[in-house]
């Protein structure tokens, strides 16, 4: 598949602090792809250069053939979306909330089929007129994923999305993370802190350590045998619980 996102030596530097480091990747269309790594590695810091929340220092970022910086944010995370490690819902009913991105969109014509974006997200019809404050932390997560859903975007970004779930709630959004990618082609990128968790998302892993990208490959090969000292270590560490 053709890469939907593509980074060409994107270098980030923040108050002389390099935070990543020279970075080559492509990510293809309907692909599934983890990003672990110890704290402070530059996860967050990729997944906000995918949303444009920052901008690189140095290199290119291109949304297919064209450059990160020649598409209006607002146009880029309509392809782009976003879903934030707290889920934030608004005042009002979940259907307020997924309408909130078609109401900051002016211009945007038609209506976002509401129904579809909840199933998608795990949830049913009737979630609609709930009140978005009423429901539980995993509900809301979800709730935050049918409102990125709702623009049809080709890339969903992830930054620990099940940081404030119980284990259940947790293992049950990892397998609707899993089913969007497998079933409707959704570019998925999630940033995890458990390694696990990108055995249930399933495709490529992608380890950053101290801002470098150190290893990229089929999840399974990971596991089973990393190519990398690095990779080795992180592994050892966060399998066995000790801290990183």
């Amino acid at each position: 598949m053709p890469a939907v996102i593509r980074l060409d030596q994107v270098g980030v530097t923040k108050h002389e602090r390099v935070v990543l480091v020279g970075l080559n990747v492509a990510f293809e269309g309907g692909g599934a792809y983890s990003l672990l790594g110890p704290s402070g590695a530059g996860k967050t810091s990729l997944l906000r250069l995918l949303n444009r929340l920052d901008d690189p220092t140095c290199g290119t970022l291109w949304f297919g053939d064209t450059p990160y910086l020649e598409l209006s944010p607002l146009i880029l995370r309509r392809r782009v979306a976003m879903v934030f490690q707290v889920p934030v819902v608004f005042p009002g009913s979940v259907r307020d909330n997924l309408l909130m991105p078609i109401r900051l969109e002016h211009a945007h014509a038609g209506t976002p089929d509401i129904t579809r974006a909840l199933n998608l997200a795990g949830l049913d019809a009737g979630f609609a007129e709930r009140d978005a404050a009423q429901l539980s932390i995993g509900e809301r997560q979800r709730v935050c994923i049918a409102r990125a859903l709702v623009t049809a975007p080709q890339v969903l970004l992830l930054d620990e999305p099940t940081a404030a779930l119980d284990p259940t709630a947790a293992r049950r959004l990892l397998e609707s993370i899993s089913a969007l990618n497998r079933q409707v082609g959704l570019t998925v990128i999630m940033v995890s802190h458990q390694p696990e968790q990108a055995r249930t998302v399933g495709g490529q892993v992608l380890l950053l350590v101290a801002g470098e990208l150190v290893e990229h490959g089929p999840a399974e090969e990971f596991f089973q045998q990393p190519r990398t000292d690095q990779g080795r270590s992180y592994l050892e560490r966060t399998l066995s619980g000790r801290q990183e």
